[in-house]
C-alpha cells in the first residue's frame, strides 16, 4: 500500500494542476480556498482521505493490493458500506494519480469561508464516517463532476447558478454580482467554454482546456 504522506502530497499535486490549468477563471471557484488533501489512512485495505480544492471537496478512496479497476469503466459508481452509512462513490481517473474512489461532500464551495472553515467541515465528516448515524441526502451530481474532471463532453451548464441544463432551457434571471455581459439574455454554456472561462461565446484556443 501507497504511504499515506506519499498519497497526499500525489493527489495535491495532481490536483493542483488541474487548479492552474483549468480552473483559474471559472465562477465556481471559491478563491478563499486552496487545495489540501487531510486525514489520509488505511480503512479496508486501501488508502482512504478528503481532498478540498476551490471547486470541491471528496472522500477519496486509493485501489488497495486487492483491487483491480483497470477493467472498470470511468464514471461507473458503487457503493460502500461504513459504519455511519452506506456511501456511493463514482470510478474516475485523473493524471499523476490513476483511478480512484470518489464520494462528493460539497460542491460548489461558495458556502466556505476560508480554509479552515473547509477544513473543519472535512475533519468534523471523517469523525462521523466511522460512527453509526442516520444516513445524509447526497444532491451532488457525482457522474457530472467525474465527467468534468475526465474533460468528457457534459450537458449545458447555465449561468444562472450554473444548474444542469438542456439547450432548450433558459436561466430565469441573472447572476447576481455576476458580469454584466453576462446577463443581457439568456446565456447557456458547454463544458469546454466553462473550464476554459470563455463566457463571451467565442472559442479562446489559447487558454488550456
Amino acid at each position: 500500500m501507497i504511504d499515506l504522506k506519499q498519497a497526499a502530497e500525489m493527489l495535491e499535486s495532481a490536483f493542483e494542476r488541474i487548479n492552474h490549468e483549468s480552473m483559474q477563471d471559472i465562477p465556481i471557484v471559491n478563491r478563499m480556498l486552496k487545495v489540501q488533501a487531510l486525514g489520509f489512512q488505511e480503512y479496508a485495505g486501501r488508502t482512504m482521505g478528503v481532498i478540498i480544492t476551490p471547486w470541491l471537496m471528496n472522500l477519496l478512496l486509493l485501489p488497495g493490493e486487492e483491487d483491480n479497476w483497470d477493467e472498470l469503466q470511468l464514471g461507473d459508481k458503487q457503493s460502500l458500506d461504513f459504519p455511519s452509512s452506506s456511501y456511493r462513490f463514482l470510478l474516475n481517473e485523473i493524471e499523476g494519480v490513476g483511478r480512484f474512489l470518489a464520494h462528493s461532500l460539497y460542491s460548489p464551495m461558495h458556502e466556505f469561508i476560508n480554509q479552515d472553515h473547509a477544513i473543519a467541515a472535512a475533519e468534523s465528516f471523517l469523525d462521523r464516517l466511522m460512527v453509526e448515524t442516520e444516513p445524509e441526502e447526497n444532491p451532488v451530481d457525482e457522474e457530472l463532476l467525474g465527467r468534468i474532471m475526465r474533460g468528457e463532453e457534459t450537458p449545458e451548464v447555465e449561468m444562472d447558478g450554473f444548474a444542469l441544463s438542456d439547450s432548450s432551457e433558459t436561466p430565469s434571471s441573472p447572476v447576481m454580482g455576476a458580469n454584466p455581459a453576462l446577463s443581457q439574455g439568456p446565456k447557456t454554456m458547454s463544458r469546454r467554454d466553462l473550464l476554459r472561462g470563455n463566457f463571451s461565446g467565442t472559442e479562446n484556443d489559447s487558454t488550456p482546456g
